[in-house]
């Protein structure tokens, strides 16, 4: 480490920390029902799984068929931090980021922060039940789902 600070190297160490986790490397695996039941493939990057009691944080790529509108943008795909509960149906969305291509490629369009109370998944209607349902019963380790 010592040797590491004297070759002046620490401020690309640095750097790399504060890059963004939309474009920081990730371990994308898809959930692949996902784009036969909604027009759009779910992806969860699942180095970002962490559990909270009966909550889990994950950060997903979601991918859709046709371009979107929302927020006076259009895009095709996002990546999204979401909060899902294990136990209740207070499933939200904690912070996305819009971009115009699919596989969330390039810079983001516009990004959203919901602050640590995040917003509803009945608020924010971004994907149909049925793919809220899968991400639930997997992100949840469950063969059924607990809320529809």
């Amino acid at each position: 480490m010592i040797i590491f600070l004297k070759c002046k190297c620490w401020f690309f160490a640095f750097a790399f920390l504060l890059i963004p986790p939309a474009t920081q490397a990730a371990t994308w695996f898809a959930l692949e029902a996902m784009g036969k039941v909604s027009g759009a493939t779910v992806e969860v990057d699942l180095e970002s799984l962490r559990s909270h009691g009966d909550k889990r944080e994950l950060m997903t790529r979601i991918t859709f068929s046709q371009p979107q509108k929302e927020q006076n943008i259009s895009f095709q795909s996002v990546i999204a931090e979401l909060e899902i509960s294990c136990s209740t149906d207070q499933d939200i969305w904690k912070s996305i980021n819009f971009f115009l291509n699919s596989g969330a490629e390039g810079k983001p369009l516009s990004s959203v922060n919901f602050g640590p109370d995040g917003i509803s998944i009945r608020v924010l209607k971004m994907l149909p039940e049925k793919a809220w349902a899968t991400l639930q019963r997997s992100t949840c380790g469950r063969n059924t789902t607990l809320f529809p």
